[in-house]
């Protein structure tokens, strides 16, 4: 079961990138991220972007039909801390996130046997990857491939997950059109090898390549990042505040008066209070009341900054992986699926409402039942905190098992009268009747197999009263066949033998139907 995934912002500045053939030449630079533990030093025929170089390569970016703007909103929403763009073509983003039940481990180095069995079996056993094995690289990864269609396209997903500093290092590259190959594998170890983590390095850390700033002003200019200040007065310094976020909670830090009270409000809504130090620093935490585009105050008596800040959830994952087929037989169908961990998953269609609470993975499953045959289309929206509500349609058709289509079938049948009906075809047309006969001779009925079936034996083994039988196929019938048909009538006759009938007439009219199903005497 295919569905429709909304993460556009991310997979327009993912698919715009993939296009890069060129770059322009750089000299080697070292970037350092001493809050994520690892340094990476530019190589040779390749482009580094970071949250903070994004203003260095603003015509590129523009090339690519994209801004600054898009291309950080998706880092942050997604812990990217750099992308590695090599001129021969491909992307490999490095991200981090928290290791859960692995954040008390330096590196997969520190872990047992069993435990590095259970850092494989977390991702194995997620149901979100295709395929999941340990790399014979340094540091050791686990490698992971997943797919996913966008529209027509198929787009994969190379990862490589390792552990520092009791974090999970990320590196992921998008290849559209085609399986990963080994190729792709180089590009990443490459970017890999230009990893140092910073907890194994005891040669003092080189200092980056100094990036030039803007000179501050009064009122601080906006910079790729950081949120726009609208206003500004009093000696007051405020960090922590970024342009776009995708989490409700946000730390702000600063500097004001000794021992003020400093006050977070948007709007006539107050989020936070917190008194300064003695040496005037202040640290307080807060959480945005909506999304949206916020104007976030941070006040004392005497100072204020007034800044900007957008707040956009990012959309939950929704992914259908059974059933694999949108037909069935039976009552109901087994819906399944995967989406984010603890999330509520509601479905909703056709009269049917139901909701099932997904796991620590994120897989769930929910039972669709269905009153009677026939196709229809359910809604499945995932809502989990912290993220924006996804829906995909589901279209599901039911049809009869065999058994329930005879049940059904005979609920409507007529008992005909033979010459009633030879007379009167008209009458019949429509008309459900069973009739159990033999096949005397086969015919061409505009495209169609008939048959000429005989449905009376007075006992003396002769068979008479012919029915013309329109088969819709080749049904592998033979001359002298005993067959039960469940006929609906056409209407209509077509002449027959005079031979089939009791009174031995030279020719006669044989009503028509249509065979909606048979069984052979066995």
């Amino acid at each position: 079961m295919k569905g429709v995934f909304t993460m556009k912002k991310r997979i327009f500045c993912l698919c715009a990138l993939l296009v890069l053939t060129a770059s322009c030449a750089l000299a080697q630079n070292t970037y350092v991220f001493p809050y994520e533990g690892m340094r990476y030093t530019q190589q040779d025929g390749e482009t580094v972007l970071t949250q903070t170089n994004l203003g260095e390569h603003e015509e590129l970016i523009a090339s690519l039909g994209t801004t600054a703007d898009a291309i950080l909103a998706s880092y942050m929403a997604a812990g990217i801390v750099m992308e590695v763009i090599p001129d021969e073509g491909g992307q490999i983003a490095v991200s981090f996130a928290d290791a859960g039940d692995f954040a008390d481990a330096g590196s997969i180095a520190d872990l047992s046997d069993a435990r590095r069995d259970a850092f494989l079996a977390q991702y194995a056993d997620s149901g979100l990857y295709e395929s999941c094995e340990w790399t014979k690289t340094d540091p050791l990864c686990v490698r992971m491939t997943s797919s996913a269609m966008y529209g027509s396209m198929p787009v994969y997903t190379l990862r490589y997950a390792t552990l520092n500093l009791g974090r999970v290092c990320l590196l992921t590259q998008t290849v559209v059109g085609r399986v990963p190959s080994h190729e792709d594998d180089e590009r990443m170890e490459r970017v890999l090898a230009g990893i140092r983590f910073l907890s194994s390095v005891t040669e003092p850390t080189p200092s980056p390549t100094p990036i030039p700033t803007a000179t501050p002003e009064p009122t601080a200019a906006p910079t790729p990042g950081v949120a726009t200040v609208i206003k500004s007065e009093g000696g007051m310094t405020v960090e922590g505040v970024p342009a776009y976020t995708g989490t409700a909670e946000l730390t702000i830090t600063g500097t004001v008066g000794a021992s003020e009270e400093v006050t977070v409000r948007v709007d006539d809504r107050t989020l936070g209070r917190a008194t300064a130090r003695k040496d005037g620093t202040f640290s307080l935490r807060v959480t945005l009341p909506e999304e949206g585009d916020l104007t976030l105050a941070v006040m004392t008596e005497t100072a204020e900054q007034m800044l900007s800040v957008r707040y956009e959830k990012p959309a939950a994952s929704l992914t259908i992986t059974e059933p694999e087929s949108d037909t069935f037989t039976g009552e109901s169908v087994t819906l399944k699926g995967v989406t984010e961990p603890d999330a509520t998953v509601y479905v909703e269609g056709d009269g049917f409402k139901t909701n099932v609470k997904a796991g620590r993975t994120g897989a769930f499953t929910a039972k669709i039942t269905f009153a009677s045959a026939g196709t229809r289309t359910y809604t499945v929206t995932a809502k989990a905190d912290g993220f924006a509500s996804t829906s995909l349609d589901v279209t599901l058709t039911r049809e009869l098992s065999q058994k329930e289509w005879i049940a059904a079938f005979r609920m409507k049948v007529i008992e005909p009268d033979y010459d009633d009906m030879a007379a009167n075809p008209q009458k019949y047309a429509g008309k459900q009747f069973i009739e159990r006969g033999k096949v005397m001779e086969f015919t061409d009925y505009d495209g169609s197999p008939c048959a000429l079936v005989c449905t009376e034996n007075p006992g003396k083994g002769v068979w008479t009263e012919p029915i013309w039988v329109i088969l819709d196929k080749d049904a592998g019938l033979q001359v002298e066949d005993i067959i039960t048909f469940y006929l609906v009538g056409e209407g209509l006759t077509l002449p027959a033998d005079g031979a089939y009938y009791r009174n031995g007439i030279a020719t006669a009219e044989a009503p028509v139907a249509r065979a909606e199903y048979y069984t052979a005497d066995k």
